[in-house]
């Protein structure tokens, strides 16, 4: 053994060993554990936790009331842009290749965790693997993973699902249930982990159509009768992924890791646009893949005891491509070397004003072409640019609303809106000159 020259003995020099490896030890057993959730197609007045009095979704309300809500959380309106986004930290007009895909070259937030010393899984969803240049599960950092939408499955995701696990497609029968399985395998993956520092992300198959029933779904009541069959099962589905939701804090709880793990629940994108629902009085349309405002705004919820702050609600602007640099100042990780378009929200979790955004600015290639109709520009006049903060928006084109005109009815003429209108419109202007005008790895040949 060499003896460093600080150290007078061996018995010396062992101490001190001792004494470093007990200490990074310590610093592990220090680091918070992350749980993050994604449901599929769920706008954020899904919740009850957020105002709907026609969905119930008991258990993150407690996870809202207990911990922080954030009011003003966007993802992207469709599937790829947003889980490229929340993946990587960066905006779609810097690494949008086309659908299914995450470019393999991307640094993601299970790297980054990984390099931090955490356990990685990720369960559920995946649709990121097309080619030319498309990401399997082991590109991004994840050790372990129980996925559909994955070489070798099928379409099949809830009843008798195609799931691929660690590399093996699962023998299912009609009896099981896709998301029975996922959550299964990250309650195990947590139960394996529980000694060290873990990240789970966990991108849920629920509430995506199509609408079959849950193991959960009862005969319709009277009131239900009135109803679509999809819209009585979605409603269903919203309850089970709410259910799933609280059978992952259990398991913690169980566990005696509850206050050093970060649950952060949020959706991808806006709800099926072939389901009308309630909501405060009025009738919604699902908007899920428009740029509208229910193609995007989607719960945030983050929750953490003796962490996080019980009762916090924010009205503060958070951008998909916040949660990577949120997940590096509450982990210590290091961040990626690459240019970042987000910024930590970690701050206002823990009750501090923080750096709160001004404006959130996003890129858009829809695949749904009428998408694309109103304010497409650039490649096949499908590319969609805009910013905004929680009162106008701004689009590329020039097209100008406030957030409250839910359906973008009436674009505000320039001089046309009030001084604190016309103000933003400035600072939105200065945004969108501040990124790329086009997408800088989109596949234009490619096409959708």
């Amino acid at each position: 053994m060499l003896r460093p020259k600080s150290c007078p003995s061996l018995s010396h020099c062992l101490i001190i060993g001792l004494f470093v490896s007990l200490s990074a030890t310590l610093r592990s057993a220090e680091k918070l554990n992350i749980i993050l959730i994604m449901a599929d197609d769920s706008a954020v007045d899904n919740y009850s936790c957020y105002g709907s009095d026609f969905f119930s979704s008991p258990r993150i309300d407690l996870l809202a009331k207990t911990g922080a809500r954030f009011n003003y959380c966007y993802s992207e309106p469709v599937c790829t842009s947003s889980r490229v986004k929340i993946m990587t930290g960066r905006d779609g007009v810097r690494n949008y290749v086309n659908f299914g895909i995450l470019d393999k070259g991307e640094t993601t937030f299970a790297d980054m965790l990984k390099s931090a010393g955490y356990a990685t899984a990720v369960a559920g969803k995946w649709q990121l693997h097309a080619e030319p240049n498309g990401s399997l599960p082991e590109d991004c950092g994840f050790d372990s993973y129980c996925l559909w939408n994955f070489p070798g499955t099928t379409h099949d995701r809830y009843w008798n699902p195609s799931l691929n696990r660690n590399g093996k497609i699962l023998e299912t029968t009609e009896e099981d249930y896709g998301p029975d399985i996922v959550s299964d395998f990250i309650v195990d993956f947590i139960e394996t982990n529980q000694d060290r520092p873990f990240f789970a992300y966990y991108p849920m198959i629920l509430v995506h159509n199509p609408f079959p029933e849950t193991p959960d779904s009862q005969p319709a009541t009277a009131e239900e009768a009135k109803f679509s069959k999809g819209l009585k099962n979605y409603r269903d589905m919203i309850a089970y992924a709410d259910k799933i939701v609280g059978k992952l804090v259990d398991t913690v709880d169980s566990l005696g890791l509850r206050e050093k793990t970060v649950f952060i629940f949020t959706a991808d994108n806006g709800t099926n646009r072939t389901l009308n629902y309630p909501f405060r009085g009025s009738e919604r349309t699902g908007e899920k893949a428009f740029a509208t405002e229910g193609g995007y705004h989607v719960p945030l919820v983050v929750n953490c005891p003796t962490v996080v702050p019980a009762g916090i609600v924010s009205n503060d602007l958070v951008d998909f491509s916040d949660v990577l640099p949120t997940l590096a100042e509450l982990s210590g990780a290091e961040l990626p070397d690459v240019v970042l378009d987000g910024q930590s929200f970690w701050p206002q979790c823990l009750g501090k004003a923080g750096n709160s955004r001004q404006w959130i600015t996003q890129y858009y290639y829809p695949k749904y072409k009428a998408a694309a109709e109103k304010h497409g520009q650039g490649v096949r006049n499908r590319e969609i640019i805009w910013s905004q903060n929680q009162y106008y928006k701004l689009y590329q084109d020039g097209s100008f609303y406030a957030v409250a005109d839910r359906h973008e009815v009436d674009s505000i003429k320039p001089g046309d809106g009030t001084a604190f209108a016309e103000q933003t419109r400035k600072v939105l202007q200065r945004a969108i000159k501040s990124v790329p005008q086009t997408g800088q790895m989109l596949n234009a040949e490619a096409g959708p």
